[in-house]
């Protein structure tokens, strides 16, 4: 009986683990996540660009399009960004999103933040990636590719 129940026990933690938001990182990021920080997974360049995932409940199943406004009117209307692009695109799984990129300056230095938005039903997916516009910029496709491997 009891190796029946730390059977049953392993399977459901080894299902928990699997609905887990994960995606591949590019070469040359590390892992530094940060445990029972706002990130599911969050990874760092040697020169600072920083590749992170996040999810959130999404019980009142806003789409697609609610969820990507939202999030560029709260960079754009409230933080100061700049929207530099936006296109919609499709994960590896298939799944469709919103892909998008803003600017930024601070103290005379220019940011870039890429965002991806994905919607699978209850819950709500984030990919973003940022850092100096100096380091993103040669691997915003590395980037791109890692944001369409969500999981």
């Amino acid at each position: 009986m009891k190796c029946t129940s730390l059977l049953w026990a392993l399977a459901v933690a080894a299902a928990a683990a699997g609905c887990q938001p994960a995606m591949d990182l590019p070469a040359g990021f590390v892992r530094v996540d940060e445990p029972g920080g706002l990130h599911q997974m969050r990874a760092v360049s040697a020169d600072g660009v920083v590749l992170a995932l996040r999810s959130h409940d999404n019980p009142r199943q806003g789409t697609l399009e609610f969820w990507s406004e939202a999030v560029k009117n709260e960079l754009v209307g409230f933080r100061g960004y700049k929207l530099a692009g936006k296109e919609a695109i499709q994960s590896q799984a298939g799944r469709p999103g919103k892909l998008l990129s803003f600017a930024t300056e601070q103290k005379g230095t220019m940011f870039t933040y890429m965002l991806a938005v994905f919607v699978p039903g209850r819950q709500v997916l984030i990919a973003e990636a940022g850092g100096k516009a100096q380091a993103v910029q040669p691997k915003a496709e590395a980037l791109k590719k890692a944001m369409l491997s969500v999981k």
